[in-house]
């Protein structure tokens, strides 16, 4: 005896069969393109450096570039005798206490004057005029009221990150639709309901975009301050390596700085990838 699957059950089959190869291709396709993505970046890096190597002495001055090969060899001697574990602590104690100072700072501020229209247009040309200024000038000042410690690196490093933060996240938040707002009040929707449901979910993307990019505007605030006056850090021995012309420890330090700020950047990517799995499939896919 024979049984007869229904067209219904066909036709769902069916549709879950298109369903799953779709799915399929895509994870192809996404696969491929990291394949590629990866692929690029390598050969572009490893094209860089074989001109730094052997191409650049040909448009700068020797004496005044080294070579990849020599910074290799000195970031090996400093990670050898500790000293530069002991400025990169330094640097990113610094430049992380003035990250989560400036990131709540900017976030709390931020949330509190976007709720009304007046505050922020009393707000906004103060911070228009402060952030003008440039940070190099205040960075003396700072040390000098400060002293030579952690606390001028650390307010160095959370303006820089607070103004960015305060900025996208007042944008994200005014953004809101007024529209979909007035509704949720028709409906009796809180305030507190308003804020956690409706306007943090659509705020989200821009506060983690700035907050995931403020982190080298933090490193680079303490460096800075570091570069004016101070006695430890990656900033202090740029700038010591500099008036000794010491070149391969100049490189040295740069390329260290440059890969701390490539991986925090690429460790918050992450999280702003779990934390918003729709956000980045939207704009990667």
């Amino acid at each position: 005896m024979s049984i007869e699957v229904a067209p219904t059950e066909r036709a769902a089959d069916r549709g879950r069969e298109v369903l799953a190869e779709a799915a399929e291709a895509e994870h192809r396709r996404r696969h491929r393109e990291r394949v590629h993505l990866w692929l690029g970046t390598t050969g572009l890096g490893i094209a860089i450096l074989l001109f730094w190597q052997f191409g650049i002495q040909y448009l700068v001055n020797p004496r005044y570039v080294s070579d990849p090969v020599s910074i290799a060899a000195r970031i090996g001697e400093l990670l050898a005798d500790g000293e530069i574990i002991e400025h990169l602590t330094v640097t990113l104690t610094e430049a992380g206490l003035g990250f989560l100072v400036g990131a709540a700072l900017g976030l709390l501020s931020a949330f509190a004057l976007a709720q009304t229209r007046r505050g922020y247009e009393v707000f906004e040309p103060f911070l228009i005029g402060f952030y003008s200024i440039p940070k190099i000038a205040l960075a003396p000042l700072f040390i000098l009221w400060f002293g030579l410690g952690y606390t001028p690196k650390l307010i160095m490093a959370a303006l820089l990150v607070y103004f960015i933060v305060f900025v996208n996240s007042v944008t994200g938040i005014r953004e809101v639709s007024p529209g979909l707002l007035q509704v949720c009040r028709v409906f009796g929707a809180s305030r507190r309901d308003l804020l956690l449901k409706i306007v943090l979910p659509s705020a989200a993307p821009a506060v983690v975009a700035s907050i995931r990019i403020t982190f080298t505007r933090a490193i680079e605030g303490a460096v800075l301050s570091e570069f004016v006056a101070s006695t430890q850090g990656l900033g202090y021995l740029v700038a010591r390596a500099s008036r000794a012309f010491d070149i391969e420890t100049v490189f040295a330090g740069i390329l260290i700085i440059a890969a701390v700020v490539m991986a925090a950047n690429g460790l918050l990517r992450l999280c702003e990838t779990r934390l918003m799995p729709w956000q980045t499939d939207r704009v990667h896919g």
